[in-house]
Formats: C-alpha cells, structure tokens, sequence
C-alpha cells in the first residue's frame, strides 16, 4: 500500500504488469484500489464498482488504522469524482468533504491536494469562480507542504489557464516565466495541462496555427494520460479555434471527436456540453436541421437536471435556430423558458441571452410594446454587467421596435446614433455594416447628409476590411490546414518510426528474457548429473518454452556406429525406438552425426516418411539438432509438433541452446558415471586396505598369546614324557607326583590365560568385522568401541612410536552403527600415523568425548604432529585430494569419513590445525542416530 502516501493525480491505464493478468475478480483488493484510483476518468462505472468491492472488503485486509483510512479516502475521492461527471453534484460534494477529513487526520498533504484539486472542478460544474480559484490555491499549497513537485506544476498550469479567461493580459503578465514554454521532459499528465495551457494562450492571440497545434499535442496526452475531461475539453477548444480561423470542417471535425469521447463515458455534462457546441457550429455554417436534432438531444440528456448551465445554452442557441429558421412563436416560448431558469439559478449572462432573444422575437411577432419593454429590461442588465457589445445590439434593436412602431424619425436617427457612437468607443469592436447603413440612411432622410456619408463611407471601410479580414481567415485557415496536415504526417511518421522502435525493443527485450530464461534453465540442467534427471529437465522446460507433441534423445555409443534412443515421449507415453545405425541413409539423425549440423523442416521440406518412428504420430513441424561437445557428437535430440510451421527463428534459437546445455549435461551424466563407479572402487580398497591395517595389527596381537600358549604346551609335553619315562624306570616318591602335578597346573594356567587372551581378540575383531559389514543398529559404549580399535591397530603405533591415550569416560552410550564410527575412527589414525608424525620417530594421538547438551557428544582426536597449511585445510575433505600422490595415497580416506559422518550418523565432522602445532579432528554425533 506504498502508493496511498504518493500516488500520481493521472498515472493512465495500468499495464498487464501492474494490474496484472487476472480477471478483476480474481484480483487482490489492494490492486482493485489501485485500478480504480487510476482508471476512474478511463472507465468511470468499473472504477465505482472496484472502489465499492475495495470499501466493502476493507476491514478484512488487515491494514493498520492509518492505511484503511488513507484507502477510505482515496476511493470517496474516487466516488465523488464519478458523482461529480454524473452530474450528482451535492453527492460529489459530499464526498470531497468525508476525503478531506480523512487526509486531514492521516496529516497527509498530498491527499488534500487532491481533494482541492477535485473541489475546483465542482466549483467550476456550479459556475462559482470565485470558488475555483479558492480551492485552486489551497491545493497548492497542499502540495507545496507535500514537496510534490509535479502537482504543484500541474495545479499551477491549471490556475494559469483559469486565469486568461479572467484577464488575459493580466494573466500573461503574471504567469511569464513561471510555467515552462515547451513540454519536453514532462510527464504525460503535466504536458497534457501545459499544452492546454499554451493553447488557451496562443488562441486568445488568435494565434490560431498555434493554438490548434499545442491544443491537439495536448488531446494526445490528455488522452495517455488518462484526463478523459481534459481529453473532451481540448476536442471542444479545437472545434472554437477551427471556426474562429473560418474552417468549419475542422472544426465540426473535432466536435463530433469530442462528442464520441463523452458518449463513451457515458457523463451527461460532458455529452450536453458537446451536443450544444456541435449544434451552435452546425448552426453557424447553416445546417439548421442538424443543429436543431443536436440541441434537443442535449435538452433530452440533461433534463434530469434543469439547473445546468449547460442546459441552459443548450436553451439560447436552440432559440436562435428556431429564429433563423423563422420559428418566432417557438423561439419566443423558448427564450422565455431560458430567462425563468436563468432567474433561479442566477446565471446573469444566460439571462441577458434570453432577454435579448426574447426581444426579437417579439419584434418578429410585431408585439412591439412587449419587444420595448424586454429590449429595455435587457439594456439595463447589459449596463449592470458591462455587457457593451450587447449594448449596442440592443441600442440597434430598439431603433428597429421604434421604426415598427412608425415612432418619429428623429427618435428611430437617435437610437442608431446612439449605437454607433457606443460602438466606436468599444476597443477592438468593429460596428456591423449593416448598422452604420442604416444610420447613413437616417442621417440622409434627416437632411444631414454629411454626416450620412461619412457614415456610408465607414460601412464601406468595415465591410471592405471586414471581407479581407474573411479572406484573410480563408488563408489563414488553408495555411493552418496545410500546417496541420504538415504536423499530422509528422507525427504519424514519428508515430511509426517509435512503433518500429518500440517492436524493436519489445523483441530485444522478449530475445533477452528468452537468453535469461535460457540462461537460468541451462544452469538447471548442467547441474544435474545423473541422465534420467537430466530428460526430465529437458522434458519440463522444452514443453514450456516450444510447442512440443514428441521428444525424443538419442545417444550414441562408445564405438559411434549406432545411436541408441535413451528418452522419447510423445503426449506423455514414454516410446523407445530402435538403434539407429551412424549410416541409414533416411534418418535425420543420423545425418545429424554425419554432416554435424541441425534440420528444421515443415516449411520448406517435410519429413521423409522413412524417418517417422514407429508407432508415434505424422507431425508437420519437426526439428533435429546434434549434442556436440566442441566436436564431438554426444547424441541427437528431436522435438516434433502436429501443427504446421510451428518453428521460426525464435524456436530455433531455444532449441539450439537448449541442445548446447543437454550436450554438456549428458556429457557430464556420462562422466560422473564413471566417476562414481571409479571412487566406489577405490572406496572398496580403501576399506580393505582398513581391514588389512586391522587384520594385520590382530594377527600380531594372537602371535603373543598363541606363542605363549605353544611354548607352555611343548615345555608340558617333554615334562610328560619325561615323567612317563621316570615311572616306567623307577618308583617315585609322592613328593615327585606332587612336582609333577604342580608344573603341569601351572603350565595348563598360563595356557589358559593365553587362550582368554585369544579369544577376546577374536570377539573385538569379530564385532567389529559384523559391525563394518552388517551397517546394524544397536545400542554401544563409546569407551568400549574406541578401546577395540585400540586394540586392533595397536602393532601398527607401535612400530609408528605413537602412543594413542583414550580419554573417554566410561558408560557414555550411543545408539546408532558402532562399525561405520569404528571405521572413521580407524581413517583418522592411519591418517594421523601416514602424515601427521611424519620424519619422526614418535608422536603422540589423544582421543577424548563429552557431552555437548542432552542430545550430542562431542568426539575428538588430536595429534601433536606437523599440523596442515591454510591451503591444505581448505581442501582436506574433497575427494581424490592427497598430499602423497603417486605414494599409495587415495584422497579419499577423509572424504569417506565426511560421508559416513553426515549421512549415515548423522552428524557433523571439522578439522582445525596450525602448522607445527598439530590437527584435530572433532566429530558432532547424535547420541541417537538418525
């Protein structure tokens, strides 16, 4: 919700991106909000429904209490917006206050600014002036304490146009040098309003050429934008400034633009406000009948709300048709209607309107006490509001009901005197010909005859500059045209050299999410080193980026002859297709191995029947790629679909690279293979090179005991002989028996000492055998098993000099494989004996445990011996790395010991050493294994 705090005015239509993809009731209420904020002038009636769905939904989003009510008011401000195109002013109003209150509790300045912003378009639907510059300057300063920048430009171009209606000079004066003179580097809300803005400018310079064209730059952006009220407001300002320069078509042109924007907004102010001015233009180039169709459709559209002002001169330019039509009747009630509903509302103007029309037609009507008495209410509401051109016309329209009413001459000579005096003192005013014609016949009829020709000869004057000042619009309006046409081809060729552009980048950047992609889904597939994991990957990601009915991988074997199908799928049942020799003259991938190159077909060339697999489906679109390592062919891959030229350049491209990463990949498979039959070998070595280490150190310990046992036996056996010899050549005493008993017991006890001696080697070795080769789990002693391998290496530290001292306490029990922890253990002191003491005669291993918590066991073996380098520490544990190659050393005693320690106990092994201070080896080991 980062966007409450500072969401731009106009931020246009949201793309796919942002809005995102779903249908708006799948949508989150968070981007339901936003949509609304941002589509509320684009699509009014979905805007009100989101910002109800977001209003209804609010307490369940979870939001803190300063964000529901930032949301609260940003969607009243949304509401009252559409209330206020509907023309539901007081529920507009209504609305703009409960946002206020809210931005105000919430201490946000931009939010009031807003609602400011919101409150002058209200004052300006009201007709309230005074208001709209009011709220015009409070958003300003809104925005000046919010540091917003681009609003207070934005307000600041909108308060500058309302200002030339005011006081044009003055406004010219007052605004120079403080808005921008072109709209280069702004954004499409700000251009749109300084385009606007330059346009109203130009236009009351009748600079008409450039007013036209800043007004159309600024329809475009308005439109980008998503200012669909400025968007019709410019349309209705072209068709003004198009008839001022005298081309009516152009102008009619733009009105009916603007009239189609406001039927499709569905807004009734704006549609009756296009409607009326579309109708006064149709009138003006004298197609009444359209004018008259037009005009009553606005009455129609607004007569929900007679106090419009828009109805209202809808009213006065519907009673000048029916006049020029010679309606007088009809434009008399009209008129009429005009000034009753001018009183209520207070519209002075309209009234004026209404009252002069009224006049004529009571002239018209020859109703002339009635036509006096209205022409003179009209003239006195012209004094009141300085009306001075319309004072004239009314002075001149007296004149005429005096000439009706067959008064005296010099009262009918004095009313157009009157008139043309007023009008040559008017600044900017040129007196209608027909005015001083009249006069000058006046005047003639009065005897005055001099003063009736200079009044002749000043008609003449006017209507002379009066027919150059027309052809001078006819030139100016084919100038403008031209300029027009000029700045139109301009911007429809900039318009497609940006849509070239665009389709440009829009394809750089598809070719650069299409690389990325491919990027991330080879680093999938290289990782993986096992083939069957390796299809599955490539089965996955081909199906997501191509259009694939079949798939198949064929690899080819050690002898490159035959390439074997080792992957084919087709709509998801797996096939296998026979070998392929290197030579069949029809497959496609043989001749993949052969000629080293790719075969896209379907386009131009359809695939031989001779290389449809058997039992798979004819596809139109098929393609075939080697997987070459450098230049070596690993295999062939095929993807084939049913549908016709289903592959272009882009598929080729994916397919291409996605054929380089599972060359790499199932080169890889292969190698690791290999590899991993290669260490299992060497793991089996290793550990018998163990067992040989132990059997030897075991069969060296039997030696003493059974030695031993055979010299007591022998050393018995001649005492026998002896003794049985004695008895058959003499009498022996009882002493000699009791000799001979005793020496015989003695030798038959030391035996059995041997033999328990024996035997409990053979136990330690015999567990420790079943435990290596059984994996069993079972309940142990640490104290116990680290004493057997004691025992079973004891000849090998002995002839090392190295005295190994156990520091285990006793009754410390494990459950988990006694034999794999007895085979680290063993790894660690051969390593210890093999590169620890080496160049010395002695040394010194200590094997200690504790307890780490209720649930670990810390064991360590520490040596004082020559210690590892940092670069030998850092690489103690990879596999195949020995600081004795080439010396019967294998590289993988310690990672055998890292893999039996992480997986099958469970726990965790680590190594710290200096050089010169020795190593030591901790093992972290659950007390129960996993």
């Amino acid at each position: 919700m980062d966007w409450l705090r500072r969401p731009a005015l106009f931020p246009g239509r949201l793309t796919s991106a942002v809005a995102g993809a779903d249908a708006p009731a799948s949508q989150s209420l968070e981007t339901l909000a936003l949509r609304a904020w941002a589509e509320r002038q684009l699509d009014s009636r979905q805007a009100m429904a989101w910002a109800d769905a977001v209003l209804e939904g609010l307490p369940s989003m979870g939001l803190p209490a300063s964000g529901a009510q930032l949301l609260s008011a940003r969607m009243a401000l949304v509401r009252a917006e559409i209330h206020l195109q509907q023309l539901r002013l007081d529920e507009a109003q209504q609305g703009v206050l409960a946002a206020r209150a809210l931005f105000a509790a919430c201490n946000d300045d931009c939010g009031l600014a807003d609602a400011c912003w919101l409150d002058h378009l209200l004052a300006n639907d009201r007709g309230d002036t005074q208001g709209l510059r009011r709220a015009l300057l409070e958003a300003l300063d809104c925005a000046e304490r919010a540091a917003e920048p681009e609003r207070q430009l934005f307000l600041q171009t909108v308060l500058a146009r309302s200002d030339m209606f005011r006081d044009a000079e003055q406004a010219r004066q007052d605004w120079a040098g403080r808005l921008p003179e072109s709209i280069e580097g702004l954004s499409p809300m700000c251009a749109a309003a300084l385009a606007d803005f330059l346009g109203v400018r130009e236009g009351l310079l009748s600079h008409y050429s450039a007013s036209a064209a800043w007004f159309e730059r600024g329809f475009e952006l308005a439109q980008a934008s998503g200012q669909l009220r400025r968007a019709m407001a410019l349309a209705s300002n072209l068709g003004y400034t198009f008839t001022s320069a005298s081309d009516y078509a152009r102008a009619i042109d733009w009105l009916q633009r603007g009239l189609e924007l406001a039927r499709g907004a569905g807004w009734p102010g704006s549609i009756g406000l296009c409607l009326a001015q579309t109708g006064e233009a149709m009138r003006r180039v004298g197609q009444v009948q359209a004018a008259r169709e037009l005009l009553q459709e606005c009455l129609d559209t607004l007569a929900g709300h007679p106090d419009n002002r828009t109805l209202l001169l809808a009213l006065s330019y519907l009673g000048q048709v029916e006049l020029d039509c010679g309606h007088a009747p009809e434009s008399l009630a009209i008129f009429e209607t005009l000034v009753q509903r001018a009183l209520q509302v207070g519209s002075s103007d309209l009234r004026l309107d209404g009252e002069l029309g009224r006049a004529r037609c009571l002239l018209r009507l020859q109703r002339l006490v009635e036509a006096q008495a209205a022409a003179q209410g009209a003239q006195d509401l012209a004094r009141q509001l300085q009306q001075q051109t319309l004072q004239v016309e009314l002075l001149w329209l007296q004149a005429a009901i005096a000439r009706s009413a067959a008064a005296p001459p010099a009262e009918v000579l004095e009313g157009l005197l009157s008139a043309s005096r007023l009008a040559a003192v008017i600044e900017g005013y040129r007196p209608p010909p027909a005015l001083l014609e009249e006069t000058a016949e006046a005047l003639a009829a009065a005897g005055r005859h001099q003063e009736a020709y200079a009044s002749a000869r000043q008609a003449a004057q006017v209507r002379k500059d009066s027919l150059s000042d027309e052809a001078a619009k006819r030139a100016a309006a084919l100038q403008l045209h031209h300029q027009i046409e000029a700045l139109a081809a301009e911007r429809e060729h900039l318009r497609r050299l940006a849509e070239a552009e665009s389709a440009r980048a829009r394809a750089l950047e598809d070719a650069q999410q299409v690389l990325s992609h491919l990027s991330r889904v080879g680093q999938e597939i290289t990782a993986e080193l096992v083939a069957e994991r390796v299809f599955d990957s490539l089965e996955r990601h081909v199906h997501a980026m191509l259009h694939v009915a079949c798939m198949a991988i064929y690899l080819l074997d050690e002898a490159g002859t035959q390439l074997h199908c080792a992957f084919g799928v087709e709509e998801g049942q797996p096939f296998v297709d026979p070998p392929v020799p290197v030579d069949a003259p029809h497959s496609y991938c043989a001749r993949c191995v052969r000629e080293r190159c790719s075969f896209v077909l379907g386009v131009d060339e359809q695939p031989h029947e001779g290389s449809q697999v058997p039992g798979t489906s004819q596809m139109l679109s098929v393609m075939f790629a080697p997987l070459m390592i450098s230049e070596r062919v690993v295999g062939v891959m095929t993807v084939q679909s049913p549908r016709a030229a289903a592959y272009g350049q882009r598929e080729e491209l994916i397919f291409s690279s996605l054929c380089a990463y599972a060359a790499i990949a199932l080169d890889n498979a292969r190698a690791y293979q290999r590899l991993s039959e290669l260490q299992r070998h060497l793991m089996a070595q290793e550990k018998l090179a163990a067992l040989g280490a132990m059997v030897a150190g075991v069969a060296h310990e039997l030696n003493t005991p059974i030695g031993n046992s055979l010299l007591v036996s022998s050393a018995l056996l001649s005492d026998a002989r002896d003794f049985e010899g004695r008895v058959a050549r003499e009498a022996l005493r009882r002493s000699d028996w009791q000799q001979h008993a005793t020496r015989a017991r003695e030798g038959l006890e030391v035996i059995e000492r041997c033999m328990d001696t024996a035997a409990a080697l053979v136990r330690s070795f015999k567990q420790v055998a079943v435990d290596r080769s059984a994996e069993q789990r079972r309940r142990y002693e640490l104290l116990e098993l680290c004493q057997q391998c004691h025992q079973s290496l004891g000849l090998m530290l002995r002839r090392a000099g190295v005295l190994l001292d156990i520091a285990v306490p006793a009754g410390l029990l494990l459950h988990g494989y006694p034999g794999a922890l007895s085979q680290v253990l063993v790894i660690l002191i051969n390593n210890a004996v093999t590169h620890a003491f080496e160049g010395r005669e002695e040394g010194r291993l200590r094997m200690e445990a504790q307890l780490n918590g209720p649930h670990q066991v810390l064991l360590s073996l520490r040596d004082d011996g020559a210690g590892m380098s940092p670069a030998v520490l850092k690489r103690v544990f990879e596999p195949f790395f020995t600081t004795k190659f080439g010396q019967g050393g294998s590289g993988l005693g310690l990672a055998i010991c890292l893999n039996i320690v992480e997986t099958l106990l469970g726990g965790r092994i680590r190594v710290s050493s200096e050089p010169g201070k020795g190593s030591c080896f901790t093992l972290e080991l659950p007390l129960i294994a996993p």
